[in-house]
């Protein structure tokens, strides 16, 4: 299992390939009506998929069908060994598949997997939640009823005008929502229970989080706190192994100009936690409880 996989679908004929990447836990969904779509596809996945929270789901409810191959390591080390099925692509698109750490899920251990594509003819790296870059300005496939609800200052109040003001404040607050769980300017209200009101200062949180490559929150503070040794391999192998131009996460804004120098700089936290860390106050009340459970930190 992983909540960071990937999955990838591929389909040769005498025109072309297709490639298709569906990311991050449960994602997976959308992978059954693309392969009923190429019903020639192939499906490739990273290591030790299952439904969550439901183990030993046949792979006919999961996926329509059996996997044809798991990406274990590297598409490197599997050219050099015979015994491996080498998905028919990894002459247009290389991958390293990153084992970030075990945790237990219930009372059973889960090992999280993520697999990284090199995709030689654009010079694009693929990732899944490894990197984002939360842009300042909302994306246009935003729902905007969504962002209005968001951009209140209390949940008590009434929805605001439709304007790209309004907009981008739904914006702000949800990035930092949904990177920090219960960020800090976030707050019950003393008086009137059920009520939330944002104070203050939010804006600035923002700014601290925004336009910079970086590793998400959730995935810097929980899955790669586990094993952070294994994560720095594969960061070693990624920079070093691709001459990469740009980056294509999952999330947030994509692609994103950079290089393999700027993919080891966002990933310097490995070497020191407190270079380039988050907010303590954003961190403090969702996040890192939650963390200090998962990793048994008092």
């Amino acid at each position: 299992m992983t909540l960071s996989f990937t999955v990838s679908i591929s389909q040769t004929d005498d025109k072309n390939k297709k490639f298709v990447e569906i990311c991050r836990l449960e994602h997976k969904i959308f992978a059954k009506d693309a392969l009923a779509r190429w019903p020639d596809a192939r499906l490739w996945t990273s290591p030790g998929q299952f439904s969550f929270p439901i183990r030993s789901v046949p792979n006919s409810y999961v996926w329509g069908r059996d996997v044809s191959g798991v990406l274990d390591t590297s598409s490197l080390e599997e050219m050099t060994n015979s015994t491996n099925l080498l998905p028919s692509w990894t002459d247009e698109i290389e991958y390293e598949t990153l084992e970030s750490g075990t945790f237990r899920v219930g009372l059973s251990p889960v090992t999280l997997y993520e697999t990284a594509f090199f995709h030689k003819k654009s010079k694009s790296l693929i990732v899944t939640d490894a990197l984002i870059r939360v842009p300042s300005v909302p994306p246009v496939l935003n729902d905007p009823d969504k962002l209005l609800l968001i951009s209140k200052r209390s949940t008590s109040d009434p929805l605001p005008a439709d304007s790209l003001e309004a907009r981008t404040i739904g914006w702000e607050k949800t990035a930092l929502l949904v990177s920090y769980f219960f960020p800090e300017h976030e707050e019950f209200d003393p008086v009137t229970p059920g009520v939330v009101t944002w104070t203050e200062g939010w804006h600035d949180n923002f700014l601290a989080l925004s336009n910079r490559l970086l590793v998400p929150p959730v995935v810097r503070e929980l899955l790669y706190a586990k094993n952070p040794t294994s994560v720095r391999r594969w960061v070693d192998r990624v920079s070093g192994r691709w001459d990469f131009q740009k980056i294509v996460p999952a999330h947030f804004e994509a692609p994103i100009v950079a290089n393999s120098a700027d993919f080891r700089r966002a990933f310097e936290f490995l070497e020191d936690n407190t270079i380039d860390a988050f907010p303590a106050n954003d961190l403090a009340r969702g996040l890192k409880p939650i963390a200090d459970l998962v990793l048994g930190r008092k």
